[in-house]
């Protein structure tokens, strides 16, 4: 690892690539197909959910695995994206000095919707997958014979829409807000939300009363954070 906190983090997801730079005193993310002129030797650290290029077989030294994310009680299929962000949502937690006697819920909105829930003492106590936003539309296009291809958040829900695309996208969007809800309730717990639908999520929940946390970019976050945390000789 490098000896200071200039430079990028990657993280490989199951359908984009996610950037996190540092400009100044800031970090930037950005979101994009797969890049492999970026790889280089100003990347502090990587990790990856998605296909690896062969291009990151000589940066394994810079790579985060799931034992080098410093969260109790992961098993070893966990993702490690779900790990890094559960850390951070923890960290960040404390560092808003958070009620945390419940434990935590982070909701991560992204291809697949991955809630996770961590003890009151930040170790991972287990969670729920399900198909996120754009892959149900996309299950429901492909697995039938008229249902159409559906791209991007509505603007506004209706409950019961009479035109077919509408009605698709309110039952998707229902499905994940009530999933969400229903896990605020088991938990009891602070929730945070990170990934691509995020805001789209946390602005439906907003509407019927939850409070969450929002950080778009919140593995990025503690991808980098781990970076300067081995680059600084703290033990992996």
């Amino acid at each position: 690892m490098r000896g200071d906190d200039s430079g990028c983090v990657l993280l490989i997801g199951n359908s984009r690539w996610h950037w996190g730079e540092m400009v100044g005193d800031t970090l930037r993310f950005e979101h994009s197909p797969p890049d492999l002129s970026r790889i280089g030797p100003n990347l502090l650290a990587w990790a990856a959910v998605g296909p690896m290029p062969a291009q990151l077989a000589e940066l394994q030294d810079r790579r985060v695995q799931l034992q080098d994310v410093p969260l109790q009680g992961c098993p070893p299929w966990l993702g490690v994206d779900r790990a890094i962000g559960a850390w951070q949502a923890w960290e960040s937690s404390r560092s808003l000095d958070l009620d945390l006697s419940s434990g935590l819920l982070l909701v991560d909105a992204g291809t697949v919707l991955s809630i996770t829930v961590l003890s009151p003492q930040g170790s991972f106590a287990g969670g729920q997958l399900l198909p996120g936003y754009q892959l149900q539309l996309k299950a429901m296009a492909r697995g039938t014979e008229a249902l159409p291809e559906l791209t991007g958040w509505p603007e506004w829900v209706q409950p019961f829409p009479l035109e077919t695309a509408a009605a698709m996208r309110s039952g998707v969007v229902h499905g994940l807000v009530a999933a969400v809800r229903q896990a605020e309730q088991l938990s009891g717990a602070p929730c945070w939300i990170c990934g691509g639908d995020s805001q789209s999520l946390a602005a439906l929940l907003r509407a019927g009363g939850s409070t969450p946390y929002v950080e778009h970019d919140l593995q990025l976050r503690g991808l980098h954070a781990l970076s300067v945390r081995f680059s600084s000789g703290t033990d992996r």
